[in-house]
């Protein structure tokens, strides 16, 4: 029974690493496993978070830390960039990061580029934004509560369920 669901993570966490995320060329670099998605979120997260926060890096970016996806074409007004893990815009004017003189959705903006491939600045970053909607929403991450968002929360939960030492870390957090 556990190698049935060993196995059927590795063919999951495969799927996603060869599918989700849709990397420009180039960006795609080393693919995490769960193991290292779930202790870098369980140093912010709750337990009671975790799978949320693990299902969503899966979803976003297929557990691709240096992943860079392209919105819309580049070159026109509305192009923007998905970076890292959770896939932070660059455009978002409630990234929280200093824009400068432009105005909030009309310039691009590098640091908040920078951190969103810095996984640690990352998840600063959506722990932040989570706190500050009070939970995850569609409205900031494409990928939540989708089919692929609902498949890697099912694996995420049991992973989280049969690696305990997860979730004493996470208990120290909260």
């Amino acid at each position: 029974m556990r190698l049935h669901l060993y196995l059927t993570i590795w063919f999951f966490l495969f799927l996603s690493s060869a599918f989700g995320g849709d990397c420009l060329p180039g960006t795609t670099g080393v693919v995490w496993s769960i193991d290292e998605v779930a202790g870098l979120a369980s140093q912010k997260f709750s337990c009671e978070d975790l799978a949320q926060v693990i299902a969503l890096a899966s979803a976003e970016s297929g557990f691709k830390p240096f992943c860079v996806s392209a919105n819309n074409v580049s070159g026109t007004a509305n192009y923007s960039e998905d970076s890292g893990l959770w896939q932070m815009n660059d455009l978002r004017k409630n990234l929280e990061f200093e824009y400068g003189t432009g105005g909030g959705q009309d310039e691009r903006n590098p640091q908040a580029h920078r951190c969103g491939l810095n996984p640690e600045c990352s998840l600063d970053y959506i722990y932040r934004i989570w706190k500050l909607d009070g939970g995850f929403s569609s409205k900031r991450w494409h990928a939540y509560q989708t089919n692929n968002y609902y498949a890697a929360l099912d694996l995420a939960h049991q992973f989280i369920k049969d690696h305990p030492e997860y979730l004493k870390q996470c208990h120290m957090r909260k």
